[in-house]
């Protein structure tokens, strides 16, 4: 018997030990404590009937019993990570199995490359306004590739590039060097944008072939440099072209400038060899489509830029003309650190046109072909004339997004649109600017306040290109000897009648004064 109670008295302790663990409550315990207790007694009356002679017997009955109790105390639950025993080799295989499949999912490289120039623009930039970053009648590239409001283009796309490779079939002009030449750049152009497609490579060059054609055919097409069919529906219809313009001038509806650069030289014609690079054939096209503003063409052969895209390319032409001295290809400067954001945090957008003039500002026309030198000095403000069109909120806001997203370019036109609407915010600040001849609207005047708002919603940026205008701006505007002259220009001087009247006046009260003074002086005299 000693030997069965000191059996049971240890699996009580081992049980006891393992509820203080924690896998089992209170009530749970109690009951197993009576259950123990049962096995006691039941134990201690087989060892009474075998009388006691068979200590092995006894023994071996004991033990079966204080296993059934043990194997009662079992936590059913999964063990906690935390917890000793057996369970702690797979945890740390499964540990181990996590950590390499993490190891797997890291990246070694940007998710972009630094070729990228051509992004998806995301939802956030795309308010109010998203319609403005959507292709409407043609896609070109892969963002919008397959849509379905687009596929009536695909037939005209592939009209296109037939009547591109019968004109003067060559060696050159063959749909097998285009195919040839175009792979050669595969990657490089895939490089060229900021999502990874899963186009096969046969599909991805395909579409760089048939859209680069059709772009290169659409602009000579455009300055007549081949023949216009009689029954082409772009040049039938009185609206097509300039949706195509309009079209090709989005960010996410871009080819990277090298396909068409050797499309355009394996295609290219004696006369193309004598004037019309493929830079004056897109310059053409955008100066009668796209352009917000007239001016004159010039020659772009030996333009100092390099482009990326048709969009990219437009930037350029509109900075190439800038009186302000520009380094081809600046870079941004880094975004700065906390302490180096302080002078940009006191940067204060400049009053509106309304309440300039009641400071005494004075807005002139400047050179049509520098939109964006905008100048400021001695309280004259001089404003380029700027064309409002339908398309000018959408080309405006993809350049701007253009900027927004690629760390190579500055901030010139994020810039000249946050300047358009701090001068902006009443329909008479419209009105002024129209008679000044400074804004050109095709549109009513309604449409345009909202269009210069939208702008630039919800556009960050730290650095502005006219940063010492406002500057200077601002200055004059808080000056009160401005504001007095600008009173009394207004209320006395705004015509030649009450000009005459404030001199009359004046002259008046002068000789009243000298009356006085005479009189004054003749009466201490005559004391």
């Amino acid at each position: 018997m000693p030997p069965l109670r000191a059996l049971t008295d240890n699996t009580s302790t081992s049980s006891t030990k393992m509820l203080d663990v924690g896998c089992c409550n209170v009530a749970h315990e109690q009951g197993e404590h009576n259950s123990m207790e049962a096995g006691d007694a039941e134990a201690r009356t087989m060892a009474e009937s075998n009388g006691g002679n068979d200590t092995a017997i006894e023994i071996g009955d004991g033990k079966e019993i204080a296993s059934n109790l043990i194997q009662g105390k079992l936590c059913q639950k999964a063990p906690t990570p935390y917890s000793n025993g057996s369970n702690e080799t797979s945890i740390d295989i499964r540990d181990e199995s996590m950590v390499s499949s993490m190891q797997r999912k890291l990246r070694k490289k940007s998710p972009t490359s630094s070729q990228c120039s051509i992004f998806r623009v995301h939802k956030r930039l795309r308010m109010p306004n998203e319609k403005v970053f959507t292709p409407h009648l043609v896609s070109i590239g892969p963002f919008h590739h397959g849509t379905d409001e687009l596929q009536p283009m695909e037939e005209i796309k592939q009209w296109y590039l037939h009547g591109l490779l019968n004109r003067r079939p060559t060696k050159e002009t063959s749909l097998e060097c285009f195919v040839e030449v175009i792979g050669s750049v595969e990657q490089a152009c895939r490089e060229c944008y900021s999502e990874k497609f899963s186009y096969c490579r046969e599909k991805f060059i395909e579409m760089m072939v048939v859209d680069g054609c059709f772009t290169i055919e659409f602009f000579r097409k455009v300055k007549e440099a081949v023949l216009r069919e009689k029954e082409d529906p772009v040049f039938t219809t009185s609206w097509m072209v300039w949706e195509i313009v309009s079209d090709l001038l989005l960010l996410e509806n871009q080819l990277p400038w090298r396909v068409l650069d050797l499309l355009f030289n394996l295609t290219k014609t004696n006369d193309d060899e004598a004037g019309d690079s493929l830079l004056n054939l897109v310059a053409f096209s955008f100066n009668l489509y796209a352009l917000p503003m007239t001016r004159d063409f010039p020659d772009l052969r030996d333009t100092p830029y390099s482009h990326r895209h048709l969009l990219d390319f437009l930037r350029n032409y509109l900075l190439s003309f800038r009186d302000i001295e520009r380094v081809p290809d600046q870079k941004r400067e880094p975004i700065p650190s906390v302490t180096e954001r302080v002078p940009y945090e006191k940067w204060d957008p400049i009053p509106s046109v309304t309440e300039l003039l009641q400071a005494g500002v004075r807005f002139q026309t400047g050179d049509a072909n520098n939109l964006l030198d905008v100048t400021f000095k001695d309280g004259v403000m001089v404003i380029p004339p700027v064309t409002i069109r339908e398309n000018t909120e959408s080309l405006f806001r993809n350049l701007i997004a253009f900027e927004q997203f690629d760390p190579s370019t500055s901030y010139e036109f994020t810039s000249f649109a946050v300047l358009l609407d701090n001068l902006i915010n009443t329909n008479s600040d419209i009105v002024f600017l129209r008679q000044r001849g400074i804004l050109h609207i095709f549109s009513r005047t309604e449409d345009t306040e909202h269009l210069v708002n939208r702008l630039c919603k919800d556009k960050w940026f730290f650095v502005s290109s006219y940063f010492k205008l406002h500057k200077d701006v601002n200055a004059y505007y808080n000056r009160r000897r401005h504001r007095w002259q600008a009173i009394l220009k207004r209320d006395y001087f705004n015509n030649p009648w009450t000009s005459m009247s404030v001199v009359a006046a004046s002259l008046i009260l002068g000789l009243t004064l000298l009356q006085t003074m005479y009189s004054v002086l003749s009466y201490y005299v005559r004391r």
